[in-house]
């Protein structure tokens, strides 16, 4: 039985001050890089990790790097989150003042955003690497909210997913993928045991 584990990154202070980041390249936060440390005591566990994978953005190759220390990541552009174009940076109730908001928001699987891209654009793009991965048994993933949402609405067959929260994931939540045969489950989503120390609204950030 093959496996695929997906992680969200950790948290960065334009997640925690709601920015659109996209495919800005922002760093964790110190609260992002504690998520990591707490996730690394958690996949130290995790035996048989043949191939890591990361989204080029520092935030997700800063949680791998923190969570699995010493393991070889593989950067893949197709992992990164959606291109948000001019919205990036800036807050929803600063987007919804934009003068293409209401355009792009009224269909944005797709439509893509100006000078960005498509939900649709976004899962080709995931699917594709999903699909050419290598036969290894057990492979690990750090990506973006957006990228693993498309991902899973590609494995259970959801043709148009929803924008927005239409699976929530925390970050640095877990999500399992197996393959048995011809047959692909997914054994568990948005996996955060790690974190349970932490309080608050899990939709704060």
């Amino acid at each position: 039985m093959r496996q695929l584990t997906l992680i969200r990154h950790g948290v960065t202070d334009w997640n925690s001050s709601g920015k659109f980041q996209g495919h800005s390249d922002i760093p964790l936060s110190s609260k992002g890089q504690a998520q990591a440390k707490a996730l690394a005591k958690r996949l130290a566990r995790f035996e048989n990790i043949d191939l890591v994978y990361a989204s080029p953005l520092a935030r997700a190759v800063q949680t791998a790097e923190i969570a699995l220390p010493g393991q070889q990541i593989h950067c893949d552009e197709r992992l990164k989150e959606l291109n948000f174009g001019v919205f990036e940076g800036r807050t929803m109730a600063e987007n919804q003042e934009h003068a293409d908001w209401a355009w792009w928001f009224s269909d944005p699987f797709r439509r893509q955003t100006p000078q960005g891209e498509s939900y649709e654009q976004l899962r080709q793009r995931a699917v594709d690497w999903l699909q050419n991965l290598p036969a290894a048994e057990h492979i690990m993933a750090f990506s973006h909210s957006g990228t693993i949402q498309m991902l899973i609405s590609h494995i259970i067959g959801v043709e148009r997913p929803r924008w927005r929260k239409r699976i929530y994931l925390r970050h640095t939540g877990i999500t399992r993928v197996l393959f048995k045969g011809d047959e692909t489950v997914i054994e568990r989503v948005n996996d955060t045991r790690h974190l349970s120390q932490e309080n608050g609204d899990p939709f704060d950030e």
